[in-house]
């Protein structure tokens, strides 16, 4: 597994975040929430199984993830889950698939 590390303005370490499985791409937005995809899992990162592909979504003040989107695909030898990620000012969230080449738009409800 691969966390999220969290560090001071001094470069001080401060926390591990494995909760967030294995990251592809990260962002976070005007109000601390941090939203994580994870393209690999149970695919080509073999040393991950038992995690489920996906974007995790939660507090990047104390790494508490509140929601799942999952990959369409359960399992795959290959990547299929959104590695990059956006969310615009509506809330609308843009993951970037690169094994199907296509861009998904998530709208939270």
């Amino acid at each position: 597994a691969l966390p999220i590390y969290i560090f001071d303005q001094e470069g001080k370490f401060i926390a591990s975040w494995p909760q967030f499985s294995r990251p592809s791409g990260i962002y976070i937005d005007q109000n601390d929430v941090i939203y994580v995809t994870d393209s690999e899992s149970e695919s080509v990162s073999k040393n991950h199984d038992g995690w489920k592909r996906g974007i995790r979504i939660g507090s990047a003040k104390d790494g508490a993830v509140k929601y799942f989107i999952p990959d369409p695909i359960d399992k795959s030898d290959t990547t299929s889950a959104a590695e990059g990620i956006a969310v615009d000012k509506d809330g609308i969230i843009y993951g970037a698939e690169v094994g199907p080449r296509t861009l998904m738009r998530y709208v939270m409800k």
